[in-house]
């Protein structure tokens, strides 16, 4: 029987690795041994990030563009491989191909958020210092960060699980870093919006840093109802992990998160005297930022330019952008619901909408337009006002 007939791969058939070490050459076929001479360098010389990240996992041979052969030596029961192609729909010739721009593996991760952490400690130390609370209208510090700020991060934290999956089943080092570190950035954000509330705390007799009360608005509220139903969905419903990575980014986060965190609280806080949000939200949009980097880089210009399956999976791109885009937009409409408990004068539908438009157009530009998908502005911005009262 032929090699190519042989169920039993690499190490595990005795005959097949004969026939290897008998087939390999007395001398070695490349005298190369300048560290990471097999990786292809993005940039003009091989960066630290790529030399320590890729193809520092294993692969079997099925897996595109890695350097391995034969099977796994190991398996799970029933048989399922480490690894494997079935848990995504998308394709390329190269699942090593992508890099995270901003060239982010463990070290620099954890030394930029020490940096931030230290930065974070002397803000607040100066702002309790300097007796700032003072200025913040107690209502909007009282309901709105204590209830509905603090119900976002159950939304960040929700999201941070959406990429557990990515995270075990991503077919390349390169890929799995990013999503990692994607993950992080989420969590990183719900432990700042509690941090927010812990700090209010300690500043503030009698405001409760508890999470009951944000935990019971988000689970039971109005105003986050569709927005919990969409995270959860992301988070549990969804078999493809780069279905998961792709819709929590390229869809939800860029209009719900970005309308939430920049055009609701970081827009209203200073008209209710409240600097200290803002500085919190800022952290945020710059991880918001960081991410969109790397999606674009992975999704866009790695599997959607693939030399070979580009068209394929700008068709699968559309298909998901479609498929959450809904429940996107029923999170946004249910949020709507939130303007109507502000003090009358705080905002009107000519500002709303003006936002909604700015989320809306970021969005098409940044994401949609990429994958060729068409969205019609006015009648998403239009849906969403629907719920305002």
């Amino acid at each position: 029987m032929s090699m190519l007939g042989e169920r039993r791969r690499g190490l595990t058939d005795p005959e097949m690795a004969a026939v290897i070490l008998k087939a390999l050459p007395e001398a070695p076929l490349d005298g190369n041994n300048k560290m990471g001479y097999f990786v292809t360098p993005r940039w003009k010389r091989l960066t630290e990030y790529e030399a320590l990240t890729v193809y520092a996992q294993p692969n079997a041979d099925w897996i595109a563009g890695g350097l391995d052969w034969g099977d796994w030596t190991q398996k799970f029961h029933g048989g399922r491989p480490s690894w494997g192609n079935e848990t995504t729909e998308l394709r390329t010739v190269d699942w090593f191909k992508h890099r995270d721009p901003l060239r982010r593996w463990h070290a620099p991760y954890v030394k930029d958020k020490a940096e931030e952490w230290r930065y974070t400690d002397r803000f607040l130390q100066g702002y309790s210092a300097d007796g700032q609370i003072r200025a913040m209208n107690p209502t909007w510090r009282d309901e709105f960060i204590n209830r509905y700020w603090g119900a976002f991060l159950f939304n960040e934290y929700g999201l941070f699980n959406a990429h557990s999956q990515g995270a075990r089943e991503a077919l390349s080092d390169v890929t799995r870093v990013s999503l990692a570190f994607w993950g992080f950035d989420k969590i990183d954000i719900a432990q700042m919006i509690q941090l927010e509330r812990g700090f209010l705390a300690k500043i503030v007799p009698g405001f409760d840093e508890s999470t009951a009360v944000p935990k019971a608005e988000w689970t039971n509220g109005e105003v986050y109802k569709s927005a919990r139903l969409a995270v959860e969905g992301l988070w549990q419903e969804v078999f493809d992990w780069n279905e998961s990575a792709f819709s929590v980014h390229a869809v939800y986060d860029a209009l719900f998160g970005q309308f939430v965190r920049r055009e609701f609280f970081q827009r209203l806080a200073p008209r209710f005297g409240d600097n200290l949000t803002p500085f919190f939200i800022n952290q945020a949009q710059t991880y918001f930022q960081i991410a969109k980097q790397g999606v674009q880089d992975l999704y866009y210009n790695c599997l959607g330019d693939d030399p070979e399956f580009s068209d394929y999976n700008r068709t699968v791109m559309r298909n998901w952008t479609g498929k959450w885009l809904e429940p996107t937009i029923a999170a946004l409409r249910d949020f709507m619901g939130l303007f109507a408990k502000l003090p009358a004068g705080t905002t009107d539908k000519e500002e709303i909408t003006a936002s909604l438009y700015r989320v809306v157009d970021d969005w098409i530009e940044d994401y949609a337009s990429r994958i060729d998908f068409k969205a019609d502005r006015d009648q998403i911005v239009k849906a969403v006002l629907a719920g305002l009262k």
